[in-house]
């Protein structure tokens, strides 16, 4: 089959059935609580808006860097690299790299993949990345292939682009042609959170619930009982009146109405769905303020969770996507692509001066790699660029026990 027949269609090309990724991308996907899981429904829950935030902002925060692999072994920063401008300078002429980034990884999330048009220059290389909705990208498979196409639809036209032509960031798929969300495979326990919310919404808007009861011995009849009412609530109802102290006349007294064991439910049932969030979305529950159990050891090591365990994966679907649209062959045989995640996981102050003590004293930093750490200028004087080393270390035995050498 040729490329002009690739790109243009041809007879034997039909469209695949419509999966679950088809519904989702229209009216969403039905559930068992009778409502519909869709992005924008999910986004509505406070937990979950709030897990896709802190994910894309977590990666979109983190700077990449473009290496070139040299022949000892070692590698060279190119911060001038065609790929290293696009994530540190723009992507586009109207997003800056954090914003890009930040969408790019919410509609991962939401959509189960995430996609951006590659505009090249003459050269062939990448000079601008534009993204697109997935609600406007189909994925075709070209029958009797392994290959695809993108049929794209947005503001610029209806078109079609091969793989080379898309930069492609994606969840977990069944196979490599199906793509499947976080909210199809879990869109029972969303809808129940969901639902959670929706429930405790009309408790608020339909339920009648007193503060307290004024108590009168005798029957005073439906007006006094009015009249009563209506000057208790100007004397001590709103919030202009609170604090100040009652008096009741008559023997009459005040009774007031505590929280019923039917709103603990619905508070405690609250509680559960953030944690049902926190799991879809492999967040740690503190950080979504879910302080239930929480206290300063386990969120700080939370936290190193959240880095290691939650976007320390995505950081890796990053780099290896960008090196498979935006590298040629022979760039990814020459250069490697990495986030840097010292922003994320950096310490207090003092454990960060007592782990530079550490790499200066056993000569892993010199002084100025330690003051590039934290934003400070180099030193002028010579000794800035010098390593140190123990006084009590040596090197290795040579060929006979130590006993004997001496």
């Amino acid at each position: 089959m040729g490329i002009l027949t690739r790109i243009f269609g041809g007879k034997g090309e039909t469209r695949a059935a419509p999966t679950s990724w088809d519904l989702l991308g229209t009216l969403g996907l039905p559930t068992l609580t009778g409502g519909i899981v869709s992005p924008a429904v999910v986004e509505g829950n406070a937990a979950a808006a709030n897990a896709v935030q802190i994910i894309s902002e977590a990666v979109g925060s983190l700077p990449a860097h473009v290496y070139r692999t040299m022949e000892d072994e070692g590698r060279e920063d190119q911060p001038h690299h065609p790929v290293a401008k696009l994530f540190s300078v723009a992507p586009n002429d109207l997003q800056t790299p954090t914003e890009f980034v930040t969408m790019m990884q919410a509609n991962c999330l939401l959509h189960g993949a995430a996609y951006a048009e590659i505009e090249r220059n003459g050269n062939g290389q990448p000079s601008a990345l534009w993204p697109l909705h997935p609600g406007q990208v189909t994925m075709e498979r070209i029958p009797g292939t392994r290959r695809i196409r993108y049929q794209i639809s947005d503001e610029v036209g209806t078109r079609r682009l091969l793989p080379g032509e898309v930069f492609a960031l994606r969840d977990r798929w069944d196979d490599p042609f199906t793509p499947r969300s976080r909210l199809d495979r879990c869109r029972e326990a969303l809808a129940g959170s969901v639902a959670t919310e929706r429930f405790a919404a009309a408790v608020w808007r339909n339920g009648a619930r007193l503060s307290g009861l004024v108590s009168h011995p005798e029957a005073i009849g439906p007006e006094a009982a009015k009249t009563l009412r209506e000057s208790l609530q100007a004397l001590y109802g709103g919030a202009d009146n609170a604090g100040k102290i009652g008096v009741l006349e008559e023997g009459m007294t005040w009774k007031e109405i505590s929280a019923t064991p039917h709103d603990a439910e619905l508070s405690e049932a609250r509680k559960l769905a953030v944690l049902e969030v926190a799991r879809i979305f492999n967040v740690p529950a503190p950080l979504l303020n879910e302080l239930s159990n929480a206290n300063y050891s386990n969120v700080v090591e939370m936290r190193r969770q959240f880095a290691s365990g939650t976007v320390q994966p995505w950081l890796v679907r990053w780099e290896q996507a960008i090196l498979r649209d935006l590298f040629s062959e022979e760039g990814r045989r020459t250069h490697q692509i990495e986030f840097d995640m010292d922003l994320l996981v950096r310490a207090d102050f003092l454990t960060r001066l007592q782990g530079y003590r550490i790499g200066r004293e056993v000569g892993l930093y010199n002084a100025n790699e330690l003051r590039r750490f934290e934003s400070l200028n180099p030193r002028k004087d010579t000794d800035g660029n010098k390593f140190l080393s123990p006084l009590n270390m040596a090197s290795e035995q040579k060929g006979q026990p130590k006993d004997a050498e001496a």
